[in-house]
């Protein structure tokens, strides 16, 4: 199982980091490494809420993932239903207010289908979601 949570700050409002990190359809306008984001299914509520589809297409298979929990501005979770080599694939983002900003933690918990590759995948799922975290941020920052 690959386990870790990445932690970076934000000078932007808790609702805004919050409103740009769970925009899925602008995921690749403000992430490198992303080719398209859309939205295949909208949540409740609408339209990134609990339920909403989200795909992203880097390199290979599209990341099709699942919001599963929203509790706007400080708790969103997802969970990967296919695109990557993984089962219980679980990504879990929390924002906290601090005295200049946002703090936001993205917490990911993976089981890999192929076993005894975690030490080679690790690199690899700390840079995705550093990108994606510091994507979400900087859009955010734009914003506010």
């Amino acid at each position: 199982m690959i386990e870790f949570t990445l932690t970076r700050t934000s000078t932007a409002p808790i609702e805004t980091v919050f409103d740009a990190m769970t925009d899925h359809r602008a995921i690749a306008a403000h992430t490198r490494g992303f080719r398209r984001s859309t939205l295949d299914r909208e949540g409740n509520p609408a339209p990134n809420g609990v339920g909403a589809i989200r795909r992203l297409v880097a390199i290979g298979p599209p990341f099709v993932e699942e919001i599963i929990e929203y509790e706007r501005p400080t708790r969103y979770a997802y969970k990967m239903l296919s695109g990557a080599p993984t089962r219980n694939h679980i990504g879990t983002i929390q924002l906290r207010e601090t005295g200049t900003g946002t703090e936001v933690s993205w917490q990911l918990r993976s089981t890999l289908k192929i076993p005894g590759v975690e030490r080679l995948m690790l690199p690899v799922f700390k840079k995705v979601i550093d990108e994606l975290l510091k994507g979400g941020i900087a859009a955010a920052e734009r914003r506010s």
